[in-house]
């Protein structure tokens, strides 16, 4: 099975959130009752206290209700300070973050409030709005409890100047940080196999025999060339081959292997799968009197392992089948 890294890590985070959790104790409270009117609870006698009550009851239903995030400005002034560890402060991002980033669509009928409100407090420039939640059991999410959330507003000339709530930060990596690991460690791991590559051409060219063997596995192959001593054997014929037919004249200029197009696959976090296309190329530097010649070009399939925290080549492939590729 072909797996990128990312994919891996995710598996991993699923498996870890499909373990069954541990039993969980069960609530002694009494649940929580909404009130039957919420609406009524956004009100008071005192001018002051009444205009704060009703611009909070718009907050509610409005914007938190019906997603209205549009005319958030009617009731939240431009600094809107967040004491949300999860939110950022300001009027503009918080309207950026629910119709932007959260995809939130304005609800037009939003004639009554229908979140259930156990009470709302209001004192000085505070109005403070405390509403009914239901949890599920964490080892069985068929059945929940009821606790208490609240929201507290300070409010300047009838806008919501800051809020508090008791919201924390979530335990754990977060997934976009894992994503953002994920593809950080595969970026990591392809420069290696790059670096590998590079490693290969230049003891290849240089038919360095003793350099060659090191990018291999013990039981590496090169077709059908296999094991380290078989391939370093492979290596020292060919320069003592090389060397002979150019001082009889029948070779001129460096041989360059040439890698080109190169997608790296991983299929685990220790294994890869290089595709290529390569040439192999004669010829002395540019400007030189003789030209690059190709004597042979094609495409690759290399497999590649981690051992020890170091890629090597396992299998070397320069004329792939179908099938292999």
């Amino acid at each position: 099975m072909r797996l990128s890294l990312k994919l891996l890590a995710a598996a991993s985070v699923l498996a870890t959130l499909s373990t069954p959790a541990a039993a969980q104790m069960r609530a002694l409270s009494d649940p929580v009752e909404a009130h039957p009117d919420p609406e009524s609870l956004f009100t008071s006698s005192d001018p002051e206290l009444h205009r704060n009550k009703q611009a909070t009851l718009h907050i509610m239903r409005e914007l938190l209700q019906c997603d209205q995030w549009g005319r958030a400005g009617e009731w939240l002034t431009d600094r809107y300070i967040q004491h949300n560890p999860l939110a950022a402060s300001g009027l503009e991002g918080v309207q950026r973050y629910f119709i932007e980033i959260a995809g939130r669509k304005p609800k037009e009928n939003c004639e009554k409030l229908t979140n259930p409100i156990v009470a709302v407090q209001a004192e000085d420039d505070f109005v403070t709005v405390l509403t009914k939640r239901e949890v599920p059991y964490a080892d069985d999410p068929t059945k929940s409890y009821t606790t208490t959330w609240f929201d507290t507003w300070r409010f300047v000339d009838g806008k919501a100047d800051e809020h508090w709530d008791p919201a924390t930060l979530p335990t754990g990596t977060p997934p976009q940080a894992m994503d953002v690991d994920a593809v950080l460690l595969e970026a990591k791991e392809s420069a290696a196999i790059e670096k590998l590559m590079w490693d290969y051409v230049r003891a290849a060219d240089t038919l360095n025999a003793d350099e060659y063997v090191t990018v291999f596995t013990e039981d590496g192959s090169f077709q059908a060339t296999k094991g380290r001593d078989a391939l370093h054997k492979m290596i020292s014929d060919m320069k003592v081959s090389m060397d002979k037919r150019r001082a009889d004249g029948q070779l001129s200029g460096a041989m360059h292997h040439v890698m080109s197009n190169q997608h790296i696959e991983f299929l685990s976090p220790t294994r890869a799968r290089v595709h290529y296309y390569w040439q192999t190329v004669f010829g002395g530097p540019a400007g030189s009197e003789t030209p690059p010649r190709v004597a042979a070009v094609g495409n690759g399939v290399d497999d590649v392992v981690k051992k020890d925290g170091k890629w090597l080549i396992m299998s070397r492939n320069v004329a792939p089948s179908a099938e292999q590729e």
